[in-house]
């Protein structure tokens, strides 16, 4: 019901034109983000990509709707929907019955794998060994992330590894946009590589 409501708002704030535009926008967003999080798995995961992208599409314009038409109460009824949906309040223990102490979870027999292949130092170093990568370098890491993406434990450190991977795009973007834009044109892949493309951008511009 709250999403009904919030999408009239969001209509009678931008009509019908730009609320399917935003609609259309936060969906493709949604869809990239979640196939990068649960794509690898296979295809018994794309109901849950259509599911997580249906609901972003319409939940997002929805809530901006509200808060856009209500102001300040459409930013408490946003916070008090977000706090108090199942998909959040089911990452917290709730109460156990008298006696019964908590189930412990298994401790991981080796420490959360960073986001980052080549480097375990703090982010802003991280973002500078970026620049000291040579081409081939950032390509490989590219490449490894996908394989760490693949096999990461939990979705707050795919969440990490798939913003490093952006890092790694716009690293590529700023030294070879060309070479960047052919790869992306060739139909690239997420464990693609995109350094023949780089290559001989350099080549040709040279």
């Amino acid at each position: 019901m709250a999403t009904t409501v919030g999408l009239i708002c969001a209509i009678a704030s931008w009509g019908v034109g730009g609320t399917i535009i935003s609609a259309v926008v936060v969906g493709m967003s949604t869809a990239v983000v979640a196939s990068s999080m649960w794509g690898a798995d296979g295809k018994s995961e794309v109901p849950r990509i259509l599911r997580v992208t249906f609901a972003g599409a319409l939940i997002t314009p929805a809530a901006v709707g509200l808060i856009a038409v209500f102001k300040f109460a459409g930013v408490l009824v946003v916070v008090a929907l977000a706090v108090t949906t199942p998909a959040l309040t089911t990452k917290f223990p709730g109460r156990h019955a008298k006696g019964d102490p908590p189930a412990r979870q298994p401790e991981p027999a080796t420490p959360a794998v960073s986001a980052t292949p080549s480097a375990d130092g703090p982010a802003g170093d991280a973002a500078r060994e970026l620049g000291s990568l040579d081409d081939q370098a950032l390509c490989l890491a590219w490449r490894r992330s996908f394989r760490l993406l693949e096999t990461a434990p939990s979705a707050a450190i795919r969440l990490a590894i798939v913003d490093q991977r952006q890092k790694y795009l716009d690293e590529l973007q700023r030294r070879s946009p060309e070479g960047l834009t052919a790869w992306l044109a060739s139909g690239a892949r997420a464990s693609g590589n995109p350094f023949p493309y780089v290559e001989d951008a350099r080549r040709r511009a040279s």
